[in-house]
C-alpha cells in the first residue's frame, strides 16, 4: 500500500481557481508504480496496452503454433497438461502522451460544483505526473484567451513544472477575449504529434464542428484519441419557464429566462455536441468520457491507485 493512504485525492480548496501547489500535490495521486506501464484512464481506474507482444507483462498463454519461438514456451504448464503452450505478453514500448487542456472563455463557468477549467486543469496535472511517473514523455498545449501555448514531449521534469505553473495561470479569468477556435489548434496538432500517441483533450467543445470533426477523425487515425467534455447541468438544460437565473461577471450582468421552445432548442444544441463526440467513439482507438461539474471521478478514491 503507498504511504498507507486510502483517503480520497486533493480537492482545490476554491470552486474557480487552482494554484500551483494543489497541482503538485497531484504527484501522489496515482503513485509511481515502479516499472509498470499503466495510463490515467478518463474513467476510474488505469489501464494496461493491450496489444500483445513479447515485452515484460505477462498477459496469457495460448496453445502452441508452428512459428512460435520455443524460448517462450510455458514448461511447467507443459509437464502438467503434457501439450505445448506459449507464453503472451503485453508489449511494453514507449508512447509519447499529449494534453490539449482548454481553458478558454467559455470553460471558466459552473453553477454547480468547480468551474469547467478547474476540472481541466486537474485532469491535465494527474496526466501528466502519471506519465513521468512512468518514464513516458508528455507535452501538451494549453488553449487560452492570450495564448495558445505549446509543450513538445518530453520527460523533463522542467518542462513538467513548467506545464503546471501554466495550468494554474490559465485557469485564471481574464477580461481579454479572442477567437481562438479548437479546429485550429487541432490542426497545428496534426503536424506535431507522431503516429501512435496518446491524446488526451480535455474541453466544453463548444464550439465544435464539422471541420472540428474532420480533424479528430484524422488524429484518431493517427492516435490513440480519449476525449473528455465537461459541461455544467445548465449548458443541457435552461430553467424551466416562468424561471431565470442572474450571472454576473467582467463587470457585466445576463438574465437568463426562457419559454418552452426556446428550452427546446437550448437541449437540442447540446444533444447534437454531445452525439457528434459520441459518433467519434465509435472509431477504433477513441475513448469518450462526459464529466459534468457536479459529476464527475477525479475526486473520488479508487482502490487501484494504492498498490
Amino acid at each position: 500500500m503507498f504511504l498507507g493512504e486510502t483517503s480520497p485525492r486533493p480537492v482545490p480548496s476554491a470552486r474557480h481557481l487552482i494554484s500551483v501547489d494543489e497541482l503538485i500535490s497531484l504527484r501522489f495521486w496515482p503513485p509511481a508504480r515502479q516499472n509498470s506501464r499503466e495510463r490515467m484512464a478518463i474513467r476510474e481506474g488505469h489501464h494496461l496496452s493491450h496489444i500483445r507482444g513479447r515485452g515484460m507483462e505477462y498477459d496469457d498463454v495460448r496453445e502452441y503454433q508452428p512459428g512460435d519461438d520455443i524460448r517462450h514456451l510455458d514448461w511447467r504448464l507443459m509437464a502438467r497438461t503434457g501439450e505445448a503452450h506459449t507464453k503472451l505478453y503485453r508489449e511494453e514500448r514507449e508512447r509519447p502522451v499529449f494534453l490539449l487542456c482548454d481553458l478558454r472563455h467559455s470553460m471558466q463557468f459552473a453553477t454547480r460544483g468547480h468551474f469547467k477549467s478547474v476540472l481541466a486543469a486537474y485532469a491535465s496535472a494527474m496526466a501528466l505526473w502519471t506519465t513521468l511517473a512512468n518514464g513516458d514523455r508528455v507535452g501538451g498545449m494549453l488553449l487560452s484567451e492570450q495564448q495558445e501555448q505549446l509543450f513538445k514531449p518530453s520527460n523533463s521534469r522542467q518542462q513538467l513544472m513548467q506545464m503546471i505553473t501554466a495550468l494554474s495561470q490559465g485557469v485564471e479569468l481574464t477580461e481579454q477575449i479572442t477567437e481562438r477556435s479548437l479546429a485550429q489548434s487541432l490542426a497545428r496538432l496534426e503536424s506535431i504529434l507522431s503516429s501512435g500517441s496518446i491524446l488526451y483533450i480535455f474541453s466544453d467543445f463548444h464550439d465544435v464542428d464539422e471541420e472540428t470533426e474532420l480533424h479528430l477523425m484524422r488524429l484518431a487515425q493517427r492516435c490513440e484519441l480519449k476525449l473528455v467534455l465537461i459541461s455544467d447541468p445548465l449548458e443541457q438544460q435552461l430553467p424551466s419557464s416562468g424561471k431565470s437565473y442572474r450571472f454576473s461577471g467582467l463587470g457585466r450582468e445576463l438574465l437568463v429566462s426562457a419559454n418552452q421552445a426556446q428550452q427546446l432548442k437550448y437541449r437540442g444544441q447540446f444533444q447534437q455536441r454531445l452525439q457528434l463526440l459520441q459518433n467519434l467513439h465509435n472509431l477504433r482507438g477513441v475513448e469518450f468520457a462526459h464529466w459534468q461539474t457536479d459529476q464527475h471521478p477525479l475526486f473520488q478514491f479508487n482502490s487501484q491507485e494504492v498498490s
